[in-house]
């Protein structure tokens, strides 16, 4: 049990899981757990959802928890509260307002935000909360925040920091938003398995529901498949340099279930994106490894609610 007498509830909906765990703003998390989401759709994420709202009331007890923080991909529209555009990962989480998985007899007040926001966020709290900080997570697609003083900046309308949505190939291949070129479709695992798929020799290792591993053992047998990796891994570099130039952050945090599980070598991907800046950028902003690993986004979503 907690000694606070209050604590918060976080949640983290990713593409084939939901993490979660409780704790607040001033220790950190305090508990985590994950439950995979074995079907995309509606009903088995709120069903996903209602199961751990059944953990943490056999663990903790609900009258224990004073708000709950929900971390989530894809793009929210800050007046409507709703997730808006496309959200590849998840077709079917759209034009939904997040907080409709929370059963309002509960009485809990719900916070919401992008789920790289969020690991942004709880990046910048573990670093003190002060100056500019801007988080990018590399996994099934391309995520990235950026946390000013301890404040996610949104941009005009909650659209802000889509890094993964960049063109970064004029023309170039087709990205699971729609779109051609975009960063995403070149250095995320959906990204590479659907290049890698169709190169000679891809059945015997990859499908379209194959992990990281498997991609990563072909690309050890076959140079066509490494040289496709490497591209991405550029591609991602300069998209960091960019994003560096145009924001001037004191640090850029990058972590993801990708970069954990060793896609792109990180003094690889360090020395590429120190190569691209200028000087003025690369001697003032600096290149960190994500602290809390898959945690961020579930912290992250603890500090949102806690601190609202």
């Amino acid at each position: 049990m907690l000694t606070s007498d209050k604590a918060t509830l976080g949640l983290d909906i990713g593409g084939s899981s939901v993490k979660y765990g409780w704790g607040d703003c001033k220790v950190g998390l305090q508990y985590f757990g994950k439950l995979e989401l074995r079907q995309k759709n509606f009903p088995r994420l709120r069903e996903t959802v209602r199961q751990i709202l059944d953990i943490c009331a056999r663990e903790l007890g609900l009258s224990s928890l004073g708000a709950i923080g929900i971390g989530t991909p894809g793009t929210i529209d800050r007046n409507s509260g709703k997730i808006v555009g496309v959200n590849p990962n998840l077709p079917f989480w759209v034009d939904t307002d997040p907080r409709e998985l929370i059963p309002k007899e509960l009485g809990l007040p719900v916070f919401c935000d992008n789920d790289a926001n969020l690991m942004c966020l709880a990046e910048a709290w573990l670093r003190g909360g002060q100056g500019s900080v801007a988080g990018i997570t590399v996994g099934s697609g391309i995520g990235c925040g950026f946390v000013v003083d301890g404040l996610i900046w949104h941009g005009a309308h909650g659209f802000a920091l889509e890094l993964g949505h960049i063109t970064s190939i004029s023309q170039g291949e087709l990205c699971s938003c729609g779109r051609n070129g975009c960063l995403e479709a070149y250095a995320s695992v959906e990204g590479l398995r659907h290049r890698l798929l169709e190169l000679p020799g891809a059945d015997d290792f990859i499908t379209e529901s194959s992990n990281l591993s498997s991609l990563l053992a072909f690309s050890q047998a076959s140079p066509a498949a490494a040289n496709i990796i490497a591209e991405g891994r550029d591609v991602l570099a300069c998209g960091i340099s960019d994003l560096i130039v145009i924001l001037d952050p004191d640090a850029v945090v990058i972590g993801g279930g990708a970069m954990d599980g060793g896609l792109y070598p990180w003094n690889e991907l360090k020395r590429l994106v120190k190569e691209n800046l200028p000087s003025v950028n690369e001697e003032r902003t600096s290149l960190e490894q994500a602290r809390e690993g898959n945690r961020a986004g579930v912290l992250g979503a603890v500090i949102l609610a806690s601190q609202s």
